[in-house]
């Protein structure tokens, strides 16, 4: 391309690099590569007379790996939202003719836009200009160059553990599982979409982040469980009642950086190849960690088992607060032959619960292959366990140790008729049994309790063993 070229009233533009900008430069022209881009927005204009609706929309650009800036491009809302449409992340584009001005600290609008390495700021009007410019790997390859350094992302145990004071975070994660893509009505009547991704690092195994950016969801497409890696800067942490966690949230800062090149990705992409990413799977892990012997353990009631839980929530800094304990309880509830689910089935291929007819994780290869894959089925039974100083409901009993229990293989229950399920429930329902169970802080605030092993118990071995508070 030619270093010089001429704007639409006939001034020669010179091309300068973003290095090199001086606020007192005019006819300029600057190549570069959109590495995030914002939503356009409708603004009432301040003319005293009729005019057509105007917009603002921003982007941020590269041109090399230690320079970027923030755009601004103002017009009618018919241009904007055109050029916005024709121009995504990843796009190299030229610039033409913009105003430079310098960032102000004390300006309000800079905590909407990515932080970026140049002091200065570019405007476009009509009578600038965005035109494509070639597709060269120097350009390309800098989207998977971070804009901050990945060595200091934040750790999701450490969102989930002390999110309370952390109001923005650096997250590095990989994909883990993608919803689908949802429409949500404003308090101004728009409709606009988000779709929820949930990443995982080596500390934690989920972290819920909401994406709000059009962008950012139409990008999220590409995105596959295990083997995506992305930075993702200036996310905003929120405590979530629904999840029951800390979740994280787009900003107008957020710049995500796909499969970036550095130490810290390539290890957390290694580690995403063969770690646990269903639910399931993550709290079998943490069991076969934890010690194989039930001789170690407190025997504990169920009321103490409460407090001690309470306690760990309470202390959310603690660190890792699984524990397991032998319980002597009554099984309160074991619905075997209900309408309560007790079968997990998981798609053969990522490994994630199927709810409907098929998987519906859009990372999933299985959407995109023609071949039949056995679904993965597991016991996944909701239990009650009552003693005298209360209940622990939604306990779970589920996959080796639940066959174990009943004497049959999950595959082979799922065919058995209600009156053959009915004479399994009765083995152990409303029977004091002696239980080792696992209290796990996996996911969210809230446990998993989960049971390692079920025994029908003695009465002598009840009456000497069994605590009283």
């Amino acid at each position: 391309m030619n270093q010089n070229q001429t704007n639409a009233g006939g001034s020669a533009l010179k091309r300068v690099e973003l290095k090199d900008l001086d606020p007192n430069m005019s006819n300029v022209l600057i190549v570069g590569i959109i590495i995030a881009k914002q939503r356009p927005k409708v603004f009432e204009s301040q003319r005293s007379e009729p005019s057509a609706p105007r917009a603002v929309w921003n982007f941020t650009l590269r041109d090399s790996l230690q320079h970027y800036i923030n755009v601004c491009y103002w017009g009618p809302s018919e241009l904007i939202f055109n050029t916005n449409e024709k121009f995504s992340s990843g796009a190299v584009v030229q610039i033409l003719n913009p105003n430079i001005t310098i960032r102000k600290l004390d300006d309000r609008s800079e905590q909407y836009h990515p932080m970026v390495t140049s002091p200065y700021k570019l405007s476009l009007t009509e009578k600038s200009a965005i035109i494509p410019h070639v597709q060269t790997e120097f350009f390309l390859n800098l989207l998977n160059y971070p804009t901050k350094p990945t060595a200091v992302f934040v750790p999701i145990h450490d969102i989930h553990n002390r999110g309370g004071s952390i109001q923005f975070a650096d997250v590095l994660g990989a994909i883990r599982g993608l919803s689908q893509i949802r429409s949500i009505h404003t308090r101004l009547n728009e409709v606009i979409q988000a779709r929820e991704v949930e990443v995982f690092d080596h500390t934690s195994h989920c972290l819920r982040v909401t994406l709000w950016e059009p962008d950012l969801i139409e990008r999220s497409n590409n995105w596959k469980a295990r083997t995506t890696v992305i930075f993702l800067t200036d996310l905003r942490i929120e405590w979530s009642n629904y999840a029951h966690s800390y979740v994280a949230k787009s900003t107008g800062r957020t710049i995500v950086t796909e499969s970036p090149r550095s130490k810290e990705a390539q290890m957390l992409l290694d580690y995403a190849q063969t770690a646990p990413i269903a639910t399931f799977d993550i709290v079998e892990q943490l069991v076969t960690s934890m010690p194989a012997s039930s001789a170690i353990d407190e025997i504990m009631s169920v009321r103490q088992i409460q407090d001690r839980i309470n306690s760990c929530i309470i202390n959310r800094e603690s660190g890792n607060k699984s524990f397991t304990v032998t319980l002597f309880a009554f099984i309160s509830e074991l619905d075997l032959d209900g309408l309560t689910r007790t079968l997990m089935i998981k798609c053969g291929r990522c490994k994630m619960i199927i709810r409907g007819l098929k998987c519906e994780n859009a990372g999933c290869l299985l959407v995109f292959e023609s071949t039949h894959v056995e679904p993965d089925v597991t016991f996944d039974i909701t239990v009650g366990l009552s003693d005298h100083t209360g209940t622990l409901p939604r306990c779970k009993l589920s996959g080796h140790t639940a066959e174990l229990a009943l004497g049959c293989l999950a595959r082979d229950f799922s065919i058995k008729t209600d009156e053959e399920k009915c004479v399994l429930k009765w083995k152990y329902l409303l029977e004091q049994c002696k239980l080792r169970i696992a209290i796990i802080f996996a996911i969210s605030q809230s446990p998993i309790i989960s049971i390692l092993h079920i025994e029908k118990c003695n009465p002598m071995e009840v009456a000497r063993k069994l605590p009283v508070y």
